[in-house]
């Protein structure tokens, strides 16, 4: 008993030294002196939201994406040097109902034994999306019918040496255009009714 009470007290006294010496303060880790956050699940959160909300507006109910796409050019990868000729395009505009955010913790002990304060992974899913095509001559199409949605953006969350960083999956549409299609956050005024 006198043992564990000794060790106890050792213990409590490298805690005061620490405290005394400014090694240990409220928020920093003994390790490196560096900020964590104090709830990491909600700041990473916080940054998936905005991360979420760079290409997409809210209008009304639903999120909506533009996606301006230009086809290739006719002769190959590449425009000729001096081409000017115009290539014609199209915007699409993919409206996202029912969202819904998973989060999930993914830190190990390994990661940890690696430096990384805090990992996540955070899943954007729509219930309903549908779409709709406008050329770049202004003539419109129509709106399609809503139809059952699924994932449409994942991010992964690292925290780590005292900041984040980000790994972005988009919805499966955006990357099968490829370098052909840009994503932007449009304004509400710009969707055609319906």
């Amino acid at each position: 008993m006198k043992t564990v009470i000794a060790a106890t007290c050792a213990a409590a006294a490298l805690v005061l030294l620490a405290l005394g010496s400014g090694r240990l303060q409220a928020g920093l880790t003994p390790q490196t002196d560096e900020a964590v956050p104090a709830d990491p699940r909600s700041d990473g959160t916080a940054r998936a939201n905005a991360l979420f909300g760079t290409y997409r507006a809210r209008c009304g109910q639903v999120a909506v994406v533009a996606i301006d796409v230009v086809p290739p050019g006719t002769g190959g990868f590449a425009d000729p040097l001096g081409s000017t000729a115009a290539r014609t395009g199209h915007t699409l505009y993919v409206a996202l109902a029912d969202l819904r955010l998973d989060a999930r913790e993914t830190t190990t002990p390994t990661d940890r034994r690696n430096g990384i304060r805090w990992a996540g992974r955070f899943t954007y899913s729509a219930g309903s999306v549908r779409q709709v095509a406008i050329g770049r001559d202004g003539t419109a199409g129509r709106w399609s019918p809503w139809q059952p949605g699924g994932p449409v953006y994942a991010v992964a969350l690292t925290h780590r040496d005292g900041g984040w960083t980000d790994r972005i999956d988009e919805m499966p549409l955006v990357t099968g255009l490829g370098r052909y299609a840009r994503m932007r956050r449009p304004t509400c005024a710009e969707l055609p009714a319906g």
